[in-house]
């Protein structure tokens, strides 16, 4: 009985003290980690968004500013897809929300066209070497006025997607970006 006297009073006495360690113990462990928790608290250097103002020259690069001209597709919350005709070729680039040219989102498409006077129908869309965006090899004859009808593989695999559209000469042209002249007579 003697025994199981001294082993509990042992016990005892050894958790009386663990009692005391155990917040040293802690407390030890908050100040070493103390540095570690004041350098996240530092905010870190952000980066910021640096965006062109320059018109870049085609054929375009992601993350480049492009004239405005073509058609636009307007897709809520995603990128819009630019159709347009450069040198009379079909180019098509997808435009983030600052303006800028974003990486396709298509590798492949074709788009055909219906207008008069009779004009080559059928384009195949393959990626432009070198640039950010999709391009048929064929040439469209002006003027360019014609319904479109555009569709786009997916890159991921899934189901592409088909736009309708009418192009108008006036869209071979880039937009000026300058304020008009309140002072000048239409």
């Amino acid at each position: 009985m003697l025994l199981r006297r001294i082993d509990l009073c042992t016990i005892v006495a050894i958790v009386s003290a663990m009692k005391f360690i155990i917040p040293v113990i802690c407390f030890a462990l908050s100040t070493w980690s103390l540095p570690i928790s004041a350098g996240q608290l530092v905010p870190a250097e952000v980066e910021e968004k640096v965006i062109p103002t320059e018109i870049s020259e085609p054929p375009y690069q992601v993350g480049q500013l492009p004239s405005q001209q073509g058609y636009y597709i307007e897709r809520p919350g995603q990128t819009s897809i630019n159709f347009r005709i450069v040198a009379n070729k079909i180019r098509i680039y997808w435009i983030d929300a600052d303006g800028l040219i974003a990486p396709p989102e298509s590798t492949a498409g074709n788009v055909r066209l219906n207008g008069k006077p009779k004009i080559r129908s059928y384009f195949n869309l393959q990626p432009i070497t070198a640039a950010a965006g999709l391009g048929g090899k064929g040439i469209v004859r002006p003027p360019h006025v014609f319904n479109a009808m555009l569709y786009l593989q997916q890159a991921e695999g899934g189901v592409g997607e088909g736009h309708t559209f009418r192009y108008l000469m006036s869209m071979d042209a880039p937009i000026e970006s300058e304020e008009p002249n309140p002072t000048s007579t239409n």
